[in-house]
């Protein structure tokens, strides 16, 4: 079973078409607990991520992305992390940068002796800026925001059986409605704002997230980790018109299957390298939120202590 599952996500990243959206939040998908879903526990108490990610996003703009995150273990069974990101965008319209996001979780451990060894996961997103990124005189679309602006929670449950891991886990906003401001009718009907679909007031609807995984062991010092994602976005986003009108934005719900490569490097019994790539293999028609990726990849270097 494990190779049929290794070789089919190797087969959709030869055959698969990028060009959608990468994960769903610039973030969730990649913190401690719902990334490393094929681990029940920590070496050691402590644990430093310090990382970079590159994406392609929507009209070719580009997302650089430093980030750093902290685990602390509180025991056994229980964990706290928190992740904290940067973002410096660049694309026709302008060039950006900013505090992205903040992301405290806690994950713990309440089935460890059965033949599924099952966690909880529950954590929450909150934002350093409402999406509000003015540049030129332009109210940016969202793929120039360095965050969503919302705050959001997690909840989700992690089954770990020897190396496959399955979580499940929704992302709600708490906040929908975050502070951006654009309208594609304010600008001339040349301008390259047009290509970017509105968001004034934009209101985010939530996320159901299921992730596999398997971690497969090379040798001593390296690992591969294959991973389907599939993100479900509830319903349709909103946003408000120049008549003070709500407007669903069409086909903005929907299935997104991502499929992620995680390849692991240990230099030594507490420290190591991540390198991972990512690309989507069925979208959504509309991403009006500025996830839109064709690919994205990271490394990221990790101490324990």
């Amino acid at each position: 079973m494990k190779k049929i599952f290794i070789v089919t996500v190797l087969s959709l990243f030869i055959y698969g078409k990028p060009g959608a959206q990468g994960c769903s939040d610039a973030g969730v998908c990649t913190i401690h607990s719902i990334k490393n879903n094929t681990t029940t526990q920590e070496k050691n108490n402590n644990d430093l991520v310090i990382g970079f990610a590159f994406g392609k996003g929507e009209e070719n703009t580009s997302n650089y992305t430093p980030y750093i995150e902290y685990t602390r273990s509180l025991n056994s069974r229980t964990s706290l992390t928190a992740k904290a990101s940067f973002s410096w965008i660049s694309g026709e319209l302008a060039n950006t940068s900013g505090l992205s996001d903040l992301f405290v979780s806690v994950n713990h451990a309440f089935d460890t002796k059965g033949k599924w060894q099952k966690s909880f996961i529950a954590g929450l997103k909150i934002p350093f800026d409402r999406s509000d990124i003015i540049k030129n005189g332009i109210h940016l679309p969202m793929p120039y925001q360095t965050s969503l602006g919302t705050t959001d929670v997690v909840l989700g449950i992690n089954c770990i059986r020897q190396s496959f891991g399955v979580t499940l886990a929704v992302q709600q906003p708490l906040r929908p409605m975050n502070g951006n401001h654009f309208l594609p009718e304010n600008y001339p009907s040349n301008s390259l704002a047009q290509k970017y679909l509105p968001t004034n007031e934009f209101s985010r609807k939530g996320d159901v997230l299921l992730r596999f995984s398997y971690n497969y062991k090379m040798d001593q010092r390296w690992s591969l980790r294959p991973s389907l994602l599939g993100i479900y976005h509830e319903a349709n986003d909103t946003y408000i018109d120049a008549n003070k009108t709500t407007m669903s934005i069409p086909n903005s719900s929907g299935l997104t299957l991502n499929g992620n490569l995680f390849l692991n490097y240990a230099l030594n019994s507490n420290s190591g390298l991540e390198l991972s790539v990512g690309t989507p293999f069925i979208v959504r028609d509309n991403r009006p939120d500025g996830l839109t990726r064709s690919v994205v990849a990271s490394i990221e270097y990790r101490i324990g202590f």
